[in-house]
């Protein structure tokens, strides 16, 4: 997996610097080795290259909205107001389960089953 073509992708979905990608370097190394132990296809296969990629960029991003999840709804302070959408963390965890059903061609899946034996 070429983790530059990681970064990129990365760095697309997020909208951070060069300079905060390269704090975030090791996160998005973790990824692409969960990725790359859960593929049940050829890693090196030029045919699914892309998406291997951004299903790496979009994990290592569930990753860094879970380091960075606030909370932060609304707060006043004086004249001061921050306001954050309620469900801004969450924007990696609904990307990634999008995706990653959508390439379960090429990691197969984690959903549990339940079922009953008769």
């Amino acid at each position: 997996m070429n983790i530059a073509k990681v970064i990129t992708r990365f760095a697309v979905l997020t909208g951070l610097k060069d300079k905060e990608i390269s704090r975030l370097t090791p996160l998005i190394e973790d990824a692409c080795d969960y990725i790359g132990s859960r593929l049940i296809v050829e890693a090196d296969s030029k045919k699914n290259e892309g998406r291997i990629h951004m299903l790496a960029a979009v994990y290592a991003l569930k990753l860094y909205d879970l380091c960075n999840e606030e909370g932060i709804t609304s707060f006043t302070a004086g004249d001061v107001k921050i306001t954050s959408s309620a469900d801004s963390g969450k924007k990696g965890e609904k990307l990634w389960r999008e995706y990653s059903k959508r390439c379960a061609d090429l990691i197969g899946t984690e959903d549990f089953l339940f079922g009953r034996v008769v």
